[in-house]
């Protein structure tokens, strides 16, 4: 198994659901049906994956498999270490993997969505940069919320993952006002772009990024599908 240096290196924590179509991104299959929206978050995933492959972090992955489908083989492979996720809400789950990381002596952790196309290496390693001079580096998604975490272990408070109203547009305000009440230095990088809903699809198709190739691809095979009905 690969180890980590601990003090060199910030470790990527990336939070996967099983790829079983109905059981992710439902509100993206409600417009484009079930078997495709599984299909694009596979290759969402796929891109991220690749991401952080190029950028050279070690991947902690933490996926909710209940026991009734297996992690594809090559998420599994592609980590160092590989947990279930534990926890209530996003903000308990979230929490919960930074303690998990921290607990393994990491000294700095980021925590990645698995939904973001536009995440590249260069973000992942501007995000690592920054850890030595912030205590929270964040990535704005333009709904509103963050795509990207990045905590040090010796400045690490779980309160600013309690009372956030997640699912709303008010997420990052949130989680600023938290890190401002504990005396946290933020660092805001670039915003980006997850796909959640048909109009971010649409969105997305508009200005597609040229490294998500997996991304791509998929969504090509959703227009046929459009075009075909």
């Amino acid at each position: 198994m690969t180890t980590v240096d601990h003090a060199s290196q910030s470790v990527v924590a990336l939070f996967v659901r099983v790829p079983i179509p109905g059981r992710v991104k439902t509100r993206l299959a409600a417009a484009i049906g079930e078997r495709q929206a599984c299909a694009l978050y596979q290759a969402m995933v796929a891109d991220v994956l690749a991401a952080i492959r190029a950028s050279g972090l070690p991947l902690f992955l933490f996926h909710d498999d209940r026991g009734d489908g297996a992690l594809p083989a090559a998420w599994v492979e592609a980590a160092v270490r590989v947990f279930p996720q534990s926890g209530g809400d996003i903000g308990e789950r979230m929490a919960a993997a930074f303690a998990v990381c921290f607990a393994e002596g990491i000294d700095q952790a980021m925590l990645v969505g698995s939904d973001i196309p536009a995440l590249d290496a260069a973000m992942l390693g501007a995000a690592a940069g920054a850890q030595a001079a912030h205590d929270v580096v964040l990535a704005p998604t333009f709904d509103g919320g963050y795509c990207l975490i990045a905590l040090r272990r010796d400045r690490y408070r779980s309160e600013i993952f309690r009372e956030v109203p997640w699912s709303s547009g008010r997420v990052l305000a949130e989680t600023l006002q938290l890190c401002g009440r504990h005396d946290l230095d933020v660092r805001l990088l670039p915003t980006l772009g997850d796909i959640d809903t048909v109009d971010d699809l649409r969105k997305y198709a508009d200005h597609p990024v040229p490294q998500a190739v997996a991304t791509n691809r998929a969504l090509r095979e959703i227009v046929k599908e459009w075009v075909r009905s």
